[in-house]
C-alpha cells in the first residue's frame, strides 16, 4: 500500500484507545499520530535507508543513446548463471533519464517455460508515465537471452522499467536446483517483521514508563498513560504488516528467525488506486466514530453519531461496496485487455519504487 494508507491506517488503530482520543482532545497531544508515523515507518526504512545498504554483484547501466536490449539481457543472464554456479546472486537495473521529464522506458521478464531472460525496449514516457506513441526504437529493440538453468518467480509477469530509480532482482539457488527469482530483496525483510515491532515498543515503553506521567484523572482508565505508547506503536507496525500481507510480496514476519518472506495473498497490487482508497475510506470512517464514541465528558457533550448503524449503512457498507463492485468489475476488464503489451503487473506495482509510494 501507498505511504499515506499505512499513516491513516496507523492514526485509526490508535483511535481504538480512549486515553489517547482523551489526550488528543484535551490536551492537544500528538500521540494518535504515534501510531501513523510507526504505520508508516517500514516502508520509511527500507526506502530511506535499506536500498542504500544493498549492493549487486551486477548492475545495469542502459545507454539512451545507443540502444541495446541484448546488453541488458545478457548481463541479467550472467547474474543468473552466477547464482547457480555460486548459490546467490543480484543485479541492478537502472533507468534511462533522457531529460528534466522525459525517460525512455524498457520491459524485462523471465520466461521460466523457454528459461529465457526477455528485454524489450519501449517507448519514451513522462514522469507520469505517459508514453509518447511512435518513439519506440526500431532496430535492437528485443533481446532474449537463454539461462542454462530451470529458474521461477513467485509471480511470473513483465517489469516495466521506466522512470525513477530501476528495480533489483536477486537470484538464489534453491534445493530442487532451481533458481528463484527474487524481487527486490532488501525491501520487507527485516523492517517489515513483527520482531521489530515488538523492539521497538520495548524501547518506547522503556522510555515512556519513566518519563511519562500518570496525568489526569488515571483512575478513569484500565491502561496506564505510559503503556499507550508501546501499544500504539506495535499496533500500528502490525496495521502496516496485514496490510501489506493482502498483496504478492507478504513480510518476512519473524526476522531474523526465519530468512525468506512469506508470500502475500495477491489479492491486490500495493499501487492500484481502489485498495488503496478502500484502506483510507475505512480508516477514516473508523476514525471519526471513535473521537465521537470516546468523547470527553459524554454525559455533557451530545453525541454526532447518533445511531451508529445508520452511520456504518451509508457511510461505511454502501461505499465500500461500491468500491468492491469497481475493483472486480476494473479487474475483469484488465484480464481481458491483457496482451504483448501488458506491463501492468502485480511485480511492477508491488513493488513500491516510487518516491510517493514509501
Amino acid at each position: 500500500m501507498k505511504g499515506l494508507t499505512h499513516f491513516i491506517s496507523g492514526i485509526a488503530v490508535a483511535s481504538f484507545f480512549p486515553q489517547a482520543v482523551h489526550m488528543a482532545s484535551q490536551e492537544q497531544s500528538f500521540i494518535l499520530c504515534l501510531g501513523g508515523v510507526f504505520g508508516i515507518l517500514p516502508d520509511t526504512l527500507d526506502f530511506k535507508f535499506a536500498r542504500y545498504f544493498y549492493k549487486s554483484e551486477f548492475e545495469v547501466w542502459p545507454d539512451p543513446n545507443k540502444l541495446d536490449a541484448m546488453q541488458i539481457a545478457s548481463t541479467v543472464a550472467a547474474s543468473i548463471e552466477r547464482a547457480n554456479s555460486v548459490g546467490s546472486s543480484s543485479v541492478q537495473l537502472h533507468t534511462m533519464q533522457l531529460g528534466a521529464n522525459l525517460w525512455r522506458s524498457y520491459t524485462l521478464w523471465f520466461d521460466s517455460a523457454n528459461s529465457e531472460v526477455v528485454v524489450e525496449m519501449g517507448p519514451i514516457v513522462d514522469t507520469g508515465q505517459t508514453p509518447f506513441i511512435g518513439t519506440e526504437p526500431k532496430e535492437n529493440a528485443i533481446a532474449k537471452v537463454k539461462v542454462n538453468c530451470p529458474f521461477f518467480q513467485p509471480f511470473d509477469k513483465k517489469s516495466n522499467i521506466s522512470i525513477m530509480s530501476g528495480p533489483c532482482f536477486e537470484f538464489l539457488k534453491r534445493d530442487d536446483g532451481r533458481i528463484e527469482i527474487v524481487f527486490l530483496p532488501w525491501h520487507r525483510t527485516w523492517s517489515h517483521s513483527l520482531t521489530l515491532g515488538l523492539l521497538c515498543s520495548l524501547i518506547v515503553g522503556i522510555f515512556s514508563y519513566f518519563f511519562v506521567s500518570p496525568g489526569l484523572h488515571s483512575e478513569l482508565y484500565t491502561i496506564p498513560r505510559w503503556m499507550l505508547y508501546p501499544l500504539i506503536v506495535f499496533f500500528g507496525s502490525c496495521v502496516h504488516l496485514l496490510e501489506d500481507s493482502t498483496g504478492f510480496m507478504g513480510n518476512n514476519l519473524l526476522y531474523p528467525f526465519t530468512k525468506n518472506r512469506t508470500r502475500g495473498l495477491g489479492w491486490v497490487s500495493a499501487a492500484e488506486g481502489i485498495p488503496n482508497f478502500f484502506c483510507i475510506w475505512v480508516s477514516i470512517i473508523m476514525i471519526l466514530f471513535n473521537l465521537d464514541r470516546f468523547r470527553w465528558s459524554p454525559d455533557l457533550n451530545p453525541t454526532g453519531i447518533g445511531q451508529p448503524w445508520v452511520f456504518f449503512f451509508w457511510f461505511l457498507f454502501i461505499p465500500v461496496g461500491i468500491m468492491i463492485f469497481l475493483y472486480y468489475k476494473y479487474s475483469k476488464e484488465k484480464e481481458k485487455s491483457k496482451g504483448e503489451s501488458d506491463f501492468d503487473s502485480p511485480s511492477s506495482n508491488d513493488r513500491d519504487t516510487e518516491i510517493s509510494s514509501g
